[in-house]
């Protein structure tokens, strides 16, 4: 750190951000972390890379079911399922997000996140995990059918013949999805958003946005403490006004 700040250079802030694109509170996090980043005047400084997490790694590739049904089966009373969802267009609509519980598709979410892995070597991981995020909870669309991620990553940025690839291999970034869910046992993380600050500080869940803004300015402040003033080695020129405790010199 010592020599960046020589350099002028400030320390960058890394941040990596385990979700599910099948976890709506994922969604809520994410817009919420972005506003807060914009905002921030070392915005730049930031590195920001996206983990795989999933929720429910035994979902089948394609599901019939609806969303609501398939969060029934899976043990969630249907009343609290209601107000949850009342809750999340709530959330939702201060973000200009509109969740459509209703018309989700409940599908495995491994594809796409080895879709956004390939999306981290094309500098659009950003882009491609929010296009996932309203194609599956606006638009309604099968994360599991390749059809609807191919045109979802694609007009997110992530280059045709690269998302091509991804599909057309099972095992392209499988690796990568595999390792991000075993660190993430490692660090004891059980659900997502989670958000890891300079490997060292965790914030759980979609937090507001003050809490996101506190978080980040203070670890990025700890990274790039402002330098300490030299004691003065002599005063040029003879006394002049000044004003201090007892007033100013007239």
């Amino acid at each position: 750190m010592t020599e960046n700040l020589e350099n002028g250079a400030p320390q960058r802030l890394a941040v990596d951000i385990w979700l599910d694109v099948a976890c709506p509170w994922c969604a809520v996090g994410e817009r919420r972390f972005e506003k807060v980043l914009e905002t921030l005047p070392f915005k730049g400084d930031v590195d920001v890379r996206f983990r795989s997490f999933q929720l429910d790694p035994s979902a089948p590739e394609r599901s019939e079911l609806t969303q609501p049904e398939y969060l029934a089966r899976r043990g969630m009373d249907p009343e609290r399922l209601k107000e949850a969802g009342k809750h999340l267009q709530a959330m939702g609509a201060e973000l200009d997000f509109h969740f459509d519980q209703d018309n989700t598709i409940p599908s495995n979410t491994f594809t796409s996140h080895r879709l956004i892995q390939a999306a981290a070597e094309h500098g659009v991981q950003g882009a491609v995990v929010d296009a996932l995020f309203s194609a599956y909870f606006e638009q309604g669309k099968d994360v599991g059918d390749p059809a609807a991620l191919k045109a979802a990553v694609v007009a997110a940025g992530l280059p045709v013949e690269v998302a091509d690839a991804v599909l057309a291999d099972p095992a392209a970034f499988r690796d990568e999805v595999a390792e991000d869910i075993d660190q993430a046992a490692r660090l004891g993380i059980q659900g997502v958003p989670f958000y890891v600050i300079d490997n060292k500080y965790g914030v759980s869940g979609a937090q507001p946005e003050e809490v996101f803004e506190q978080a980040l300015v203070q670890v990025y402040t700890e990274l790039n403490p402002a330098p300490k003033l030299a004691p003065l080695t002599g005063v040029v020129g003879q006394d002049g006004e000044v004003c201090g405790p007892d007033g100013c010199a007239v």
